[in-house]
């Protein structure tokens, strides 16, 4: 009897240990397929705003929780009013495939799905402690665009030298963005800053006030 239950004791454990094995090479095996987005487009049918950039901003900072909201916010602005918009994204693996991958609105985003190095994309320094220690815990903003529709104009640097006393307030006009990056439209400013060592992002439309942090 005592061998009985040890054995299927033993059974149940290596059941255990055979099924965990198997979850974390799944696991391991999505991480390493390292798709790289090459073009990320929100909208409706030929209503699409180009949000490559953007989007890998948002996945190097991780979402929230891992999770990226596909939404109007969150994808900097609302390309087809009144649609019900899709996220497309085509990205390709360290063995050079290509695969599209489609989010509708109002699903969210796994960032562990795409490998992105902060080093291409990102202007931070990899040195957070010693000398960078005081920049990386004070407020800064880290990006800036100001556009519509993948026509913007990077206004990173400008924001940074309307910085006073660690805030930042202005009314977001054309002329406060150094142009018009798309006449006619109504823009949208998206903003990515860090505040005591963490970040988050703002998005603010044309006509209204930035006031951050």
């Amino acid at each position: 009897m005592k061998f009985a239950t040890r054995y299927g004791q033993f059974l149940m454990v290596l059941a255990v240990l055979v099924i965990g094995a198997t979850v974390f090479s799944v696991g391991v095996g999505a991480q390493d397929e390292g798709w790289r987005i090459i073009r990320a487009d929100y909208g409706y049918k030929t209503q699409r705003a180009d949000v490559t950039n953007l989007l890998i901003q948002l996945i190097i900072r991780g979402g929230e929780n891992g999770k990226i909201p596909v939404n109007d916010p969150a994808m900097g602005g609302d390309p087809a009013v009144g649609k019900e918009k899709t996220l497309h994204i085509l990205a390709r693996n360290r063995k050079n495939e290509e695969r599209e991958f489609e989010f509708k609105q109002h699903s969210n985003l796994d960032v562990h799905l795409f490998d992105v190095r902060r080093g291409d994309w990102d202007d931070r320094s990899e040195n957070h402690h010693g000398r960078d220690h005081d920049d990386w815990n004070a407020f800064r903003i880290v990006t800036a665009y100001y556009g519509v529709q993948g026509r913007t104009l990077n206004v990173t640097d400008l924001l940074r030298n309307r910085v006073r006393d660690g805030m930042l307030n202005l009314v977001v006009t054309n002329s406060a963005m150094g142009g018009d990056p798309a006449a006619g439209s109504d823009k949208i400013l998206i903003v990515v800053y860090r505040v005591q060592g963490n970040e988050t992002a703002t998005a603010v439309r044309e006509g209204n006030t930035l006031s951050i942090p």
